[in-house]
């Protein structure tokens, strides 16, 4: 197993890694929509936190050696299923016609009262 941790993306408000790749897949730790530069919550519609989601994904992906059209399984954390829709349209932008599997969950809460939050599953090329 191989920890990754990238420095373009937050860091982590844990003691845990960004991810970690093994036998040929990389799992990432869930991501919520956390300003690189600040570690908080983003402001802006749920769109836009689930796009900071996605580019925050993308770069742990990228330093893991894959990319976003490579995820294979998303586990979608969603505290309020009115963000459902919005996580439809903002995966469709970032991920195009690629379309992994999905688990959809409803969630209490999350680390730092985010309101959506996404681990995936990527294999490696």
């Amino acid at each position: 197993m191989k920890p990754i941790c990238s420095d373009r993306a937050p860091r982590t408000i844990g003691p845990y890694v960004h991810a970690v790749v093994d036998g040929g897949s990389v799992f990432t730790t869930a991501c919520i929509p956390l300003d690189p530069a600040t570690i908080n919550i983003i402001d802006g519609s749920p769109e836009d936190q689930l796009r900071r989601i996605f580019e925050n994904l993308k770069m742990i992906l990228e330093e893991a050696g894959t990319s976003l059209g490579r995820i294979i399984k998303q586990n979608v954390y969603l505290t309020d299923f009115d963000y459902f829709e919005a996580f439809n349209k903002a995966s469709a932008g970032c991920l195009g016609d690629h379309k992994p599997a999905r688990a959809t969950l409803k969630v209490l809460e999350l680390p730092k009262k985010a309101p959506m939050g996404l681990d995936v599953i990527a294999a490696l090329p």
